[in-house]
């Protein structure tokens, strides 16, 4: 190409939007792009104190800029490329790469949306009829994580047309002891939860996982497998309130059979992860969720609800089990769920060991596409 392809990110933190962003610059270069490509986080101070994503792309020669939510971004030339890697960008940094677009500054603009809930972030009223005019013009290339999302925005932007389709997220399963297919598969003597996520505003749900573990213990029976849950990801700064509580929740429900993992680098959460036999997806709202794919790939069935690629990832009793819709509390049902997979006379260990290998399959299934079929085609 002739000229930059710019590529812009809400923050360079090791979650799941900017970890796509980095793993689609990585194929990009790999296509021959590395010159043209510029990467931009709108992370402020969080970006300067969290560095090593960053860092990370920088080492492998990837130009990474930061700025403040407040800057705008430098005007592209009009043989650029711009990719929007979410909605959560700065709305001026949205209004501003639509306004190019609309002006023919920039030819062609393609979005990435990561998020489950696009009225909630662009709340006035132009914004799904600006959305579908430059849809239906084939100059916005808009991209959705999963099927559950294509419905949402189907609807949101009354517009069913090609420009709009899916694109799974797509992340090397490459681990710290090699590739993630490749490890040992997990035993099932005993069951051991995790639920990998920062808690955030608690939309990941870590409140309702801990919920129903606490009405799950009040079914403790002798010759059940002994229960542990690891939450992977919680900040620990003294602002995180939220964090606290739930580390002070989990170890009052289950003692040492409780532990958590520091945010920090996808290395450090996938070696915490290698730890747990069943993967746990429980979010309130939820677009495709690349840890469950981890897991899957680690040999991890999914005890997951349906939110956000469910329909790609979840063949209830084959890689895993249906946790049913999101909602506020657990139910009676997903409690006894929960029990049957603790009794060993009800699911066995071989029965626990077919659905390991089967999401494993299913993790090496959802690995096979990329992002060069949609941004340079």
């Amino acid at each position: 190409m002739a000229g930059n392809f710019w590529l812009y990110s809400h923050n360079f933190t090791s979650t799941g939007a900017p970890l796509v962003l980095a793993a689609i610059a990585k194929e990009l270069a790999a296509n021959g792009l590395q010159q043209h490509l510029r990467l931009i986080s709108w992370g402020g101070h969080h970006d300067r104190v969290h560095t090593r994503l960053r860092r990370e792309l920088q080492a492998k020669g990837l130009s990474c800029s930061v700025l403040e939510p407040n800057q705008l971004p430098p005007t592209p030339k009009p043989q650029d490329r711009v990719l929007l890697n979410s909605l959560s960008l700065p709305l001026p940094v949205l209004n501003q790469a639509f306004n190019w677009l609309e002006q023919s500054k920039v030819q062609r603009l393609d979005l990435y949306a990561h998020e489950a809930a696009p009225n909630q972030l662009l709340t006035a009223e132009q914004w799904p009829q600006r959305l579908q005019k430059l849809l239906l013009a084939g100059v916005l290339q808009l991209r959705v994580p999963s099927l559950h999302c294509l419905g949402t925005y189907q609807h949101w932007l009354d517009y069913r047309g090609s420009a709009l389709a899916v694109q799974h997220p797509q992340l090397e399963l490459i681990g710290p002891q090699g590739p993630l297919l490749e490890q040992p598969l997990p035993t099932f003597y005993s069951l051991r939860l995790q639920l990998t996520g920062m808690a955030g505003n608690g939309n990941k749900g870590h409140s309702w996982l801990l919920r129903l573990v606490q009405q799950l213990l009040c079914l403790e029976k002798p010759g059940l497998r002994p229960l542990e849950l690891q939450f992977i990801g919680l900040e620990s700064d003294r602002h995180a309130q939220l964090d606290r509580e739930l580390r002070f929740w989990g170890h009052a429900l289950l003692g040492d059979r409780f532990s958590w993992v520091p945010h920090g680098s996808r290395r450090d959460a996938l070696l915490a992860m290698g730890h747990a036999n069943v993967a746990v997806i429980c979010s309130r709202q939820e677009t495709f969720s690349m840890v469950a794919v981890e897991a899957m790939a680690l040999g991890q069935p999914l005890l997951r609800n349906r939110s956000g690629g469910w329909q790609e990832q979840l063949e209830a009793g084959v890689n895993g089990f249906d946790l049913g819709e999101p909602g506020p509390d657990p139910l009676p049902d997903q409690v006894q769920l929960l029990q049957r997979l603790r009794d060993p006379k009800l699911i066995s260990a071989a029965q626990l060991e077919s659905l390991s290998i089967k999401a494993r399959n299913r993790a090496q299934q959802l690995a096979k596409s990329d992002y060069s079929d949609w941004l340079l085609p």
